[in-house]
């Protein structure tokens, strides 16, 4: 076998995706991307200082038939999470994404959690429909026909003659963090894996991936866990790895990571960030045993030097773009500052666009005697760039169709709440609570389920303590109103409790209608205390550029 290091060095000298061929090996290049959520437009970053347009698949189209022409043994995966994102998705539930996918010839694409944001109903259309393979062999249909045969634990694909095995893993949160429904259910990650390895090395496939859409802290650990399969390509946590010159990118790690199984191999852990801003190209080559002998590999930004767009992509989008235009051009408000949405704020902190959407939810529900207004921090999808406000960035910033509902909780209960959204900070979990009416301040040094040190809750007279066996009225989105995000403390409250039947979206445009001018600030609202160094983000500014053919 080649040696690790060996192969190392020779794939650092190299400037490009030059490639370390080893001896009687077959080599495949795995082209993958993961978490594009209906972004079908290109969008703008600030890199070292300059905005740079990246992405849309009008441009990756360009860029995979370029790969197509210059390599072979090439096979794209995605590693789910096409649903929910964009107005897009609101106008065609994912299949003008497949459309695309289809131009681009994906092979293999791993089921998301926001693959069951609508139901089984609307995922089963989007399936029925794809002419590639859909994976994942911890989710279980058996009680839900709509689903059966419509995805497999695995693939088997061929590729430059050889037989490649892929195992699709869907994160077992899907069950709090989607809309699944009772029929479907979600088995153990690793122990699903395993199984499906031990079955394609049964019929002499041993060259195998695995399309993983748990995350990459989930995908180091299964790394480390699993045996017989090498190579992980990743998704769900939207985790950047690579190198960069711009100091606005701050990766997770090294592309590939690199963890050892228990029979002391290597084993590669790669994704490629979110919304098709970053290709993963992970050069690897197999022994014939399935043995991993040498590999290489990059994130590549998709910025302009990349490849040009392809006209005929572009006018397709142009053409699913028409109906979605009028609406998404609609101005509603003026932003004087950048409302912050971004993933890394929202999920972690306070943010001046989480005050702003939980203040709307208060103003919407005031005639019901709302006080308090919590927003999981998962439900804030984009950011809202100083300027006009339109009724597409609404419907991107709050993508899911949810519901306002108000309900009577315990000072006790809305604590347990606040706690169940700290719990998993270090993960970056969706269940972090943007708030209005109260304050509060976590502490990291404490465990989760009793970090949360101070709640203050706003009074005509000023904040006062929150009074544990007091009974305040709140109001929530009815994803975590029924449990969602790990709230069950919300599903079970027994006190009184109205599903309003207005759209939190529509409610939010209301209040934007209602304010004409926002400056949203962040004021105190919450305090993390202890904060590991290192922690708080650089933000990026970032806008969406002009629609396709405005």
């Amino acid at each position: 076998m080649v040696k690790r290091r060996t192969v190392l060095k020779a794939g650092l000298a190299l400037g490009g995706l030059g490639f370390v061929r080893a001896q009687g090996g077959f080599t495949l290049t795995l082209v993958h991307t993961n978490d594009t959520h209906a972004h079908l437009e290109p969008m703008e970053l600030t890199l070292s200082d300059k905005k740079v347009r990246v992405g849309g698949v009008a441009q990756r189209v360009a860029f995979f038939d370029r790969l197509r022409a210059g390599r072979r043994n090439l096979l794209f995966l995605d590693a789910g999470d096409v649903f929910q994102g964009t107005l897009y998705f609101n106008q065609y539930r994912g299949l003008a994404d497949r459309y695309f996918m289809h131009r681009m010839l994906y092979r293999v694409m791993a089921l998301g959690n926001h693959e069951f944001d609508l139901g089984p109903g609307p995922l089963a259309d989007f399936l029925k429909g794809a002419r590639f393979k859909v994976v994942s062999a911890n989710v279980d249909v058996s009680a839900e026909p709509r689903l059966q045969g419509l995805f497999a634990p695995y693939a088997i694909v061929q590729v430059g003659g050889e037989r490649v095995g892929v195992i699709g893993l869907t994160t077992p949160d899907t069950k709090e963090i989607a809309n699944p429904g009772p029929t479907v259910a979600f088995l153990d990650p690793y122990e699903s894996a395993q199984k499906a390895v031990y079955e394609l090395l049964a019929k002499g496939v041993n060259k195998i991936v695995v399309l993983s859409h748990l995350g990459y802290g989930e995908d180091l650990k299964l790394a480390r866990r699993l045996v017989g399969a090498q190579v992980i390509v990743g998704g769900h946590s939207h985790t950047l790895l690579g190198s960069f010159p711009h100091k606005e990118l701050s990766p997770a790690g090294p592309y590939p990571t690199v963890v050892k199984n228990p029979e002391g191999k290597d084993v590669l852990v790669v994704q490629a960030w979110e919304w098709g801003k970053v290709v993963g190209l992970l050069e690897v080559t197999f022994a014939p045993t399935g043995e991993l002998l040498a590999y290489k590999g990059e994130a590549l930004l998709m910025t302009p030097e990349v490849a040009p767009e392809d006209f005929f992509a572009k006018e397709a989008l142009l053409a699913y773009a028409q109906p979605v235009m009028a609406l998404m051009g609609q101005v509603i408000a003026e932003a004087k500052v950048d409302l912050v949405g971004e993933r890394a704020i929202v999920r972690k902190r306070e943010s001046n666009l989480g005050n702003l959407i939980a203040d709307g939810m208060v103003w919407k529900t005031k005639g019901a005697g709302v006080q308090i207004a919590l927003q999981n921090g998962g439900g804030i999808r984009a950011s809202i760039p100083k300027g006009p406000i339109t009724v597409g960035k609404v419907y991107e910033v709050l993508p899911f169709g949810n519901t306002l509902v108000v309900m009577d909780l315990k000072g006790k209960e809305i604590l347990a709440a606040l706690e169940n959204g700290v719990s998993q900070w270090e993960q970056g979990a969706g269940r972090f609570l943007q708030v209005s009416g109260l304050r509060y301040a976590f502490d990291l040094a404490r465990p989760a389920g009793s970090r949360v040190v101070r709640v203050e809750v706003r009074t005509e007279k000023g904040f006062a303590p929150l009074d544990l066996e007091a009974t305040y009225r709140v109001v929530v989105n009815n994803f975590i109103a029924n449990g969602g995000d790990g709230f069950t403390v919300l599903k079970e409250a027994q006190g009184y409790r109205v599903d309003t039947g207005f759209s939190d979206a529509e409610s939010f445009m209301d209040y934007l209608k209602e304010l004409k001018v926002v400056e949203a600030q962040v004021e105190g609202r919450i305090e993390v205390l202890n904060e590991p160094k290192g922690e708080k983000p650089a933000y990026w500014a970032y806008r969406v550029p002009g629609l396709v053919g405005v």
